[in-house]
């Protein structure tokens, strides 16, 4: 007899279903209308591109294994999809998919708290739409769309007081970046507020601990070839530039650190990212702590890109952050509840949020980006125009579109190291595109048509194509830094 789904099921997998197509449709027309730079599309193409020919998560674009970069190690877990299915598109439908599936942790959380199934879908729901967890959609490919499951998974089962699932959905999320063990050590203090025994306490936080040291200490040196991951300096560059003076100056300087925290991008960065959440919903429950290592890091780094609340730095933040707001609801319905005696208050309550969230869409969706260019035929014949297996500059905008290659670079080199641009048979230029640079300028423009070694080979619309005379040069200078 075929085993039917719980009738309480049915209703989240349609949410869920519906979900995942309608933002994995509209994160296909912002790429497939070339919306914003689409270097990472481009980038995590290339990297199963090659993984497929032999060099396991080789990134071009840095002359190294992604793995030097971050310790993505779950990628592996697309290897098998993208042989099937090897695009671009591929890899949007995979991290919209993953996205929709934390729902249902989520749900499961929800359901526990509140014993009531409306509840819980709604704060799915509501978690679904929270702005650093739907732009994600519409954001590039990146690594934490792909480990937050398991890590609200992992906070499920701590809930529940099953110890082993807990540590095999943990550990599966550290695999996901270096960042996540941080997050895993917070279980052992939350175990500890909890009172909980030392088995809860002691393995997280030694087992997070002993992990993040392994991957930044030993792993990802390996895979850059002995040279050490350090990125403080681009990130606390005010502290200082070394590991050893920003914590020292952190420490024995708080002044530098509070000025910075009271400044104005953060200030901001810290209200756009709570107010979805009534602002103060998430701090009445310490369900919230496994969001504290990453949201300090955003706020005390001095690179802006950290506090884009659009961006994916802010993924397992805001999905904590939505968990301890759940918690902080409960409390604050337990306070209405008894005071006026209300059965529905929870229901409610969750609507209110959902409507909160919602209405916080100008965070994340920039309906511009979703709309065809003028001369968006123009690009598309301009790509055609470029052999699929020759190597080629293009704007920012068109990476994605050009990569599964062997080689290609954005425009930018041509200005910032010539000697390197010179490795590459053609050149895409788009004289209508202003958001990225450079911006094509007559003299940009003059620079290749006016140069011998360069045949304008299309035209049409201020979009170009020229190709290199006499093929590109030996692939030996490195890119540009």
């Amino acid at each position: 007899m075929r085993k039917r789904l719980p009738a309480h099921a049915k209703p989240l997998a349609w949410l869920i279903g519906i979900y995942v197509l309608v933002f994995f449709s509209l994160a296909c027309r912002r790429y497939s209308v070339f919306g914003w730079d689409t270097g990472d599309f481009g980038n995590f193409h290339d990297m199963f591109w090659w993984t497929l020919r032999g060099r396991p998560f080789y990134f071009p674009s840095r002359g190294m294994s992604n793995f030097g970069l971050h310790a993505a190690f779950l990628w592996a877990q697309l290897v098998p999809v993208f042989w099937l299915f090897p695009s671009v598109t591929t890899l949007i439908f995979m991290q919209s998919l993953f996205i929709g599936l934390a729902g249902v942790p989520v749900y499961l959380i929800a359901r526990k708290l509140f014993d009531k199934h409306q509840t819980a879908l709604v704060l799915t729901a509501a978690f679904l739409l929270l702005p650093p967890i739907v732009s994600q959609h519409v954001n590039q490919v990146e690594e934490p769309s792909f480990l937050i499951v398991y890590l609200l998974f992992a906070f499920y089962f701590f809930m529940q007081q099953r110890f082993g699932l807990f540590l095999l959905f943990a550990a599966i999320a550290c695999l996901g970046r270096e960042n996540v063990p941080l997050a895993v050590m917070m279980f052992g203090v939350y175990a500890a507020l909890q009172r909980r025994s030392w088995k809860w306490i002691a393995t997280p936080i030694v087992g997070g601990g002993v992990y993040f040291a392994l991957v930044t200490f030993v792993l990802m040196p390996h895979f850059r070839a002995g040279q050490t991951w350090d990125v403080t300096n681009r990130m606390f560059a005010y502290l200082g530039t070394s590991t050893q003076a920003i914590v020292l100056n952190a420490l024995t300087r708080p002044g530098l650190v509070i000025d910075h925290l009271l400044g104005e991008e953060d200030v901001r960065y810290f209200v756009l990212l709570v107010q979805p959440m009534a602002w103060v919903l998430p701090f009445l429950s310490i369900g919230s702590l496994m969001a504290l290592p990453d949201l300090a890091i955003n706020l005390v780094a001095d690179n802006g890109a950290l506090k884009v609340i659009g961006w994916h730095y802010n993924m397992i933040t805001g999905s904590f952050l939505f968990i301890g707001a759940m918690f902080g609801l409960k409390r604050v319905c337990g306070w209405v509840r008894a005071r006026y005696a209300n059965g529905s208050t929870e229901t409610v309550a969750a609507c209110a949020l959902l409507l909160l969230v919602a209405a916080h869409w100008f965070t994340w969706l920039q309906p511009a980006q979703f709309r065809s260019l003028p001369y968006q035929a123009s690009l598309e014949r301009a790509i055609s125009a470029v052999p699929p297996d020759g190597s080629v500059l293009v704007p920012p905008d068109l990476q994605g579109a050009v990569s599964g290659r062997e080689h290609w670079y954005i425009t930018s080199a041509l200005i910032q190291k010539p000697e390197f641009a010179a490795q590459f048979e053609y050149v895409i230029l788009d004289a209508n595109e202003v958001r990225f640079s450079p911006v094509v300028t007559q003299e940009f423009f003059d620079s290749l048509y006016k140069n011998p070694r360069y045949q304008l080979i299309f035209a049409e619309r201020n979009v170009f194509v020229f190709h290199r005379l006499g093929g590109a040069s030996d692939w030996k200078v490195p890119p540009p830094s």
